[in-house]
């Protein structure tokens, strides 16, 4: 017999808001509204301290969808995850030499590129010969012009302008440096095909005297991002009823999406538990994600969340997400 039992699993359900006005399956049956989100006893009442509880969910057809019966006793561990933006890398070169004749020569070596692989690395350069009369204004203008002709070669990038980086100038004469800033990958992402932005990037400079790098911004991936819950949803929220949708590739079915990627932010809960069959002589382990909507403080709807867990659970048992 295998350690790990075949009810295992992860899944996910985003809300667009949760139906604060609903304390009974039949209210959420009559008067919910599409994606209305919330978490009652497992006979559809209102929720109670020590009870048994489920996650309901009104879909687009006036369905309701549910998750299966969580016991308030096998509960291992519940938590609340508070939205955090994401920070794009970004590197400056400054405290440019002007040097007649001199190359000045970009390199950004971009790790992960492709396949993910720390092993699979992308270089690209670019480069600006210094000439009489040029100060250091010139140089970062000409290797701005440089690197946005060398990206421009990529998918879905034209002669200014890129999905894998910005190129920006600050200050003016002497004081001009240039900025190099990672980016989003914007609204063409796909969490089935491409997963990673790019953040994961080195810059340098040659040139005969060396200037400043130095990295102005750490990138930061954030937690709850549009990018990171659509991830989720395909892969979490796809494996539910679902289990051959790429079976039928090129003509796979691409169902809705709750989740929106640009702008999108989202507060996260996480419910961890398990089931323990009659006949069975192990646990097996499961794991509900909840992503709501981030609001501003207080975020009324996800509070609602923690509240019923707390009442089931018990007070303090999960954070309330930016409390009033």
């Amino acid at each position: 017999m295998g350690l790990a039992g075949q009810n295992q699993v992860r899944h996910m359900y985003v809300g667009q808001s949760d139906a604060t006005n609903v304390t009974s399956y039949d209210t959420l049956v009559s008067a919910g509204v599409v994606n209305d989100f919330v978490i009652l006893s497992k006979d559809g009442s209102a929720v109670a301290a020590g009870k048994d509880f489920k996650l309901f969910q009104k879909d687009a057809l006036g369905n309701i969808i549910s998750s299966d019966t969580i016991k308030a006793g096998n509960v291992l561990d519940v938590r609340s995850v508070a939205y955090q933006a994401a920070a794009n890398k970004a590197v400056t070169i400054s405290a440019l030499t002007v040097d007649v004749n001199t190359v000045y020569s970009v390199k950004i070596e971009i790790q992960g590129h492709g396949s993910l692989s720390q092993e699979d690395t992308y270089l690209k350069q670019a480069s600006y010969k210094a000439v009489a009369g040029n100060d250091q204004e010139s140089i970062v203008d000409g290797l701005i012009s440089s690197l946005n002709a060398n990206f421009s070669r990529e998918i879905g990038a034209n002669a200014s302008s890129n999905p894998a980086f910005s190129f920006a100038k600050t200050g003016s004469g002497a004081t001009s440096a240039l900025v190099i800033t990672g980016k989003e990958q914007g609204a063409g992402f796909d969490g089935n095909k491409k997963t990673k932005v790019y953040d994961d990037f080195t810059v340098d400079i040659s040139c005969q005297s060396y200037p400043t790098v130095a990295i102005t911004t750490a990138g930061s991936k954030g937690v709850g991002t549009g990018y990171q819950v659509v991830e989720m949803e395909h892969f979490l929220l796809g494996e539910r009823g679902d289990a051959y949708r790429q079976n039928g590739y090129p003509h796979n079915i691409v169902g809705p999406e709750l989740v929106s990627v640009a702008g999108g932010s989202y507060d996260i809960i996480e419910v961890s538990y398990y089931d323990e069959g009659r006949d069975e002589a192990k646990k097996s382990k499961k794991t509900v994600t909840i992503a709501q909507p981030t609001a501003a403080v207080p975020n009324a709807e996800v509070n609602s969340l923690t509240a019923d867990l707390n009442t089931i659970l018990g007070a303090g048992s999960v954070a309330v997400i930016k409390a009033s």
